[in-house]
């Protein structure tokens, strides 16, 4: 599932705007793939889950700050944050599966 992409504008995006979204789009890429892989560690899952609080959002906010300056459109925003929302809710999902997994298995072992 790719990210939305930034929405046509009649003058080219700032540098800022385009780094930014190639951040956004590469954070939500890979944890994206990795999630679809369905070969899943949860270690991997809680690094992905991390790049998208405190390095997707942090950047979202700045393009909300920056938007206007930057006519670039609010609704853009929030559809891209509700999808990076919706891409952590898989990725906890997928963390908790593979944390019960681990721990059936070495329950497991130990029976």
């Amino acid at each position: 599932m790719p990210l939305s992409p930034l929405p046509h504008s009649p003058r080219p995006w700032s540098v800022s705007i385009l780094k930014a979204y190639r951040q956004l789009n590469h954070i939500y890429q890979t944890a994206s793939s990795y999630v679809d892989s369905g070969s899943v560690e949860a270690h991997r899952l809680r690094q992905y889950g991390r790049a998208i609080i405190q390095d997707a959002y942090p950047l979202l906010l700045l393009l909300e700050e920056s938007a206007d300056s930057e006519s670039l459109p609010h609704s853009w925003i929030e559809d891209v944050a509700t999808e990076f929302t919706a891409l952590l809710a898989l990725v906890d999902d997928a963390w908790t599966s593979a944390k019960d997994e681990y721990v059936k298995n070495i329950m497991a072992i130990i029976v």
